[in-house]
């Protein structure tokens, strides 16, 4: 090409906006292809990348030790998947919430609000110190959503109804029960999916989930705290679940002078005050 061509062709007008436009759509295309893609292949075996030796480097024994228990590596990410999709139901995490009530017992703690948020920051850390959680929050999102689906299931109503029993336990002492239409186990899968999620956050990002300190409650157990201040009230009260949103979110005159500041009480300590 002459000099003169290419000074020509520089000077043609170019539709930056369109081109660019194209190119995004390309590249978002382009993105969600593998984003779809990420999650088939995982979903179709998210233990590929788990070869035999490591495993057995890991484990600190021969390959020998391993064929003596599996003829191949297919059947081990068979039972390794069988293995987690177990362990929700495992003594490790039902004997660690059954010790809650003792755990509270132990700390002395006077108030509702006080043994609640200590049972909540002992959960969260049994949570966060489990070897097996991290594994088995991926099992969920794989193989736990396909292959697995039925035994995770069952996993979680075990972890659910554990979990529920766990703060009843705590709760039954202060005089408060369920607030229809919540019983313990309903009340089970709303913290055990609240615990999941704010366990998830702090692994990526500790600090939007900071802990209970002598000055304060941390996150978890604030909002586990709030949450059982609403599903459940002192027991032979009235008010149901709906209630008790339409007061706290949508309150009559009378109601919202009751809840102004000079008025504010903490909910889990007033047991004889919900009357209905």
């Amino acid at each position: 090409m002459s000099i003169a061509n290419a000074c020509y062709v520089s000077a043609m007008p170019v539709k930056a906006g369109k081109n660019e436009e194209a190119r995004e759509r390309t590249r978002q295309a382009l993105l969600r292809a593998g984003a779809a893609l990420f999650v088939e292949n995982s979903q179709r075996n998210p233990f590929a990348d788990l070869p035999l030796r490591a495993v057995c480097t890991r484990a600190g024994y021969s390959t020998g030790a391993f064929y003596a228990n599996w003829s191949n590596i297919d059947e081990y990410h068979q039972a390794l998947a069988e293995y987690l999709a177990a362990a929700a139901d495992e003594e490790e995490f039902i004997e660690e919430l059954a010790s809650v009530e003792a755990y509270v017992a132990a700390g002395g703690e006077t108030s509702a609000l006080g043994k609640v948020i200590r049972a909540a920051d002992r959960d969260f850390e049994a949570l966060l110190e489990s070897s097996l959680w991290d594994a088995m929050q991926l099992l969920n999102v794989t193989w736990g959503r396909t292959r697995f689906q039925q035994q995770m299931a069952f996993g979680y109503q075990q972890l659910d109804r554990a979990t529920g029993e766990a703060y009843a336990s705590v709760l039954r002492q202060l005089g408060r029960e369920p607030r229809p239409p919540f019983d313990w186990d309903r009340i089970g899968v709303v913290l055990q999916g609240l615990i999941e999620g704010l366990g998830m956050r702090y692994k990526v990002d500790p600090a939007s989930v900071p802990p209970s300190s002598d000055a304060s409650p941390g996150l978890y157990a604030t909002v586990v705290a709030a949450v059982l201040g609403v599903l459940t009230r002192p027991t032979g009260a009235k008010a149901t679940v709906e209630d008790t949103l339409q007061l706290l979110l949508d309150p009559s005159p009378s109601d919202a002078e009751n809840l102004a500041p000079e008025h504010e009480h903490h909910v889990l300590d007033d047991v004889q005050g919900d009357s209905g």
